[in-house]
């Protein structure tokens, strides 16, 4: 990555063992495509529910040359995100299906 990786904490405390957690993700994508110039993500606790448990939402923001590309699912969306690894999880499976779809159309017009 041209740029280091961004990570925001929002309505909760930072984690050192989500952002590490987070950067792993990361660097699988860079694995997977090395013309990644930029990544941010950000981590939200919305709200916090004493009955209903912490939902969490999770968007993948990726830059890459000529496009960036992004992922988030709504927090209410699925009970998983619940769990903030399984909110990165899916974040980053979405915008891996997008990067999947990037690198092929480049490939395509080469």
């Amino acid at each position: 990555m041209n740029r280091p990786l961004q990570i925001t904490f929002r309505g909760m405390d930072t984690s050192e063992a989500m952002a590490e957690y987070i950067r792993g993700e990361a660097e699988k994508l860079e694995q997977f495509c090395d013309r990644i110039v930029g990544c941010h993500v950000v981590v939200e606790q919305p709200h916090k529910h004493q009955r209903q448990g912490n939902r969490f939402h999770v968007r993948v923001d990726l830059h890459v040359p000529g496009k960036e590309l992004f992922a988030g699912r709504e927090h209410a969306e699925r009970r998983e995100h619940e769990d903030p690894y399984q909110a990165v999880n899916d974040a980053f499976e979405a915008v891996r299906h997008q990067l999947q779809h990037y690198t092929e159309t480049q490939h395509a017009h080469r």
